[in-house]
């Protein structure tokens, strides 16, 4: 592979996580609808309450792996031009650059749900908390 059939594919990549993440950023919107409808007109049905929930939780899930996998690409490339490198490839100054700010080294790169970036665990649980309280929080 060459640093530019690598940096192809990142970007396909890239693509392909945005429009996923378009999609969950109206589902996320959608859930807060729900948790705020199920809250106000049905918090006495359990039923109600077990739906929205569900719902939140799984749009929270499918937020949560869409930022996974854009960080599991952003790793998995800067591994890929580091071996290019190691191979005895030259490779751009801006890959190198690259390959330095996402501290890449010859280890494969793991897919982790939990994100690596605290701003991201601070949204994820955020999101969690405003879809989660008016379904099952106190009422005024």
């Amino acid at each position: 592979m060459s640093e530019l059939d690598i940096l192809m594919l990142q970007s396909q990549n890239v693509q392909g996580t945005g429009m996923y993440q378009v999609a969950l950023a109206f589902s996320i919107w959608v859930a807060f609808r729900v948790s705020n409808i199920t809250g106000e007109k049905h918090n006495d049905n359990v039923i109600a309450k077990i739906a929205a929930t569900g719902f939140g939780l799984s749009t929270l899930f499918f937020f949560n792996m869409t930022y996974a996998f854009w960080s599991w690409n952003m790793t998995s490339t800067g591994y890929r031009l580091f071996e290019l490198q190691k191979s005895g490839t030259e490779i751009s100054a801006i890959a190198q650059s690259f390959v330095e700010n996402i501290g890449a080294t010859s280890t494969v790169p793991e897919f982790s749900m939990i994100p690596s970036d605290p701003i991201a665990l601070v949204l994820t649980v955020s999101i969690f908390v405003m879809i989660m309280f008016p379904i099952w929080g106190p009422k005024k």
